[in-house]
């Protein structure tokens, strides 16, 4: 999000600067956090040499006196992109997912600022964001490898399995185990409650596959499958 300058208030220009290195100092490039404040070409190695000189705390905004206030608009909005553009993990701390105590905690280190747990709720809601269960993602993924087979490579199977009058089936597996973690339950304050399980460890695995047409199948077994690659060269 872009600002100018000349509409922020003299604390919010101090705090843009102290952010804006902040960025810098977690790795974005000087150009890429110049773009996305809009600022001037070469400001922000000025404020570069003032933080490595005295440090990112020359740059932050003086204090207000009083009572705690409240996050402007501009705060807020930075508040917004460190949660939508990473996890907390890239700030410094040990857990990937965003909690109001994270947040409270990130702002009163970088924006000076105290907010109780039910602010930083109704900070959260006022810029649209919402808690949700998140979805989980290797860190192995290769966009660029998975685009190139959605463009390409596939494709090239559909045109293939039309030549040779094939279906196109997505097959996965999945597995249940006797010794699987217990969930939650409740007992007496003090007294572990103890499960009855088998002392056995017992397994059962399913394959299935489902064809773009509509057609499935399965299979179920107790014992691991030994593939055979039989993939035609496409």
């Amino acid at each position: 999000m872009k600002y100018d300058a000349r509409q922020l208030s003299t604390e919010e220009k101090a705090l843009l600067r102290r952010l804006a290195v902040q960025r810098v100092f977690d790795g974005e490039s000087p150009a890429n956090v110049t773009r996305s404040y809009g600022l001037g070409e070469k400001s922000i190695f000025k404020w570069l040499k003032i933080a490595r000189t005295e440090g990112v705390d020359a740059l932050a905004p003086k204090p207000r006196p009083g009572r705690a206030r409240s996050l402007s608009d501009f705060e807020a909005e930075e508040v917004k992109r460190w949660v939508i553009s990473g996890d907390p993990r890239q700030y410094g701390f040990d857990f990937g997912l965003w909690t109001r105590q994270i947040i409270a905690d990130l702002i009163k280190d970088r924006l000076g600022i105290p907010l109780g747990l039910t602010a930083v709720g109704d900070l959260l809601h006022r810029v649209g964001l919402t808690p949700q269960k998140p979805m989980r993602r290797a860190y192995e993924r290769d966009d660029a490898e998975i685009n190139q087979w959605k463009e390409e490579t596939y494709p090239k199977i559909k045109q293939l399995a039309k030549k040779e009058g094939a279906e196109i089936f997505w097959l996965d597996e999945a597995s249940i185990r006797s010794d699987d973690p217990l969930m939650r339950t409740w007992g007496l304050k003090g007294q572990t409650p103890t499960v009855q399980t088998s002392g056995k460890r017992q397994g059962i695995n399913a394959i299935s596959a489902l064809s773009n047409t509509g057609g499935f199948w399965y299979h179920v077994y107790t014992r691991a499958i030994a593939y055979k690659n039989t993939t035609k060269s496409v």
